[in-house]
C-alpha cells in the first residue's frame, strides 16, 4: 500500500500542467479553453494577452501537447510558424529548457508554459 501511494505521489509531481504568470492566479482553463489558448484561437486570459513560452525540448511539454493537441513540440512549433507567416498570431517565445521557460513565465505578465507540476512552483496552474 505504501509503495502504491509513493508511486501515485511521484506520478502527481511528474504530471505536466499548463501554468502561467502569477497574475493569472485564480484562472482555470478546461480542456477546450487550454487547447484554444495553445493553438492561438484564444489570445487572452482574464483580459490579459497570452504569451506562450516553450522549451526547445521537454518531456512534460511533449506529453501535454500530445495528449491535448495530438502534436509533439516540433509539430506545435510548425503550427505557430504557419500562423505567424500568415499573420495569424505572435509566435511563442522559445527558450532552451523547461526551467528557463518557467523563469520567463514568472517574469512575463500573461505568459503561459507547459511544465512538470513540480517545476511550476510560483506559477498559477491553469490546467492539468
Amino acid at each position: 500500500m505504501l509503495v502504491a501511494g509513493l508511486i501515485a505521489g511521484a506520478a502527481l509531481h511528474a504530471a505536466p500542467v499548463l501554468a502561467g504568470h502569477a497574475g493569472l492566479n485564480g484562472q482555470s482553463l478546461d480542456a477546450e479553453a487550454a487547447k484554444s489558448v495553445l493553438l492561438g484561437k484564444r489570445i487572452t486570459i482574464a483580459d490579459t494577452r497570452v504569451v506562450i513560452v516553450i522549451a526547445k525540448a521537454s518531456a512534460a511539454q511533449d506529453t501535454f501537447l500530445q495528449s491535448r493537441l495530438g502534436m509533439n513540440t516540433s509539430q506545435f512549433q510548425n503550427h505557430w510558424r504557419r500562423l505567424f507567416m500568415t499573420g495569424g498570431g505572435s509566435a511563442p517565445k522559445i527558450v532552451e529548457t523547461e526551467t528557463d521557460a518557467c523563469k520567463v513565465a514568472a517574469e512575463t505578465p500573461g505568459a503561459v508554459v507547459i511544465a512538470e507540476a513540480a517545476a511550476a512552483t510560483g506559477l498559477a496552474v491553469l490546467a492539468n
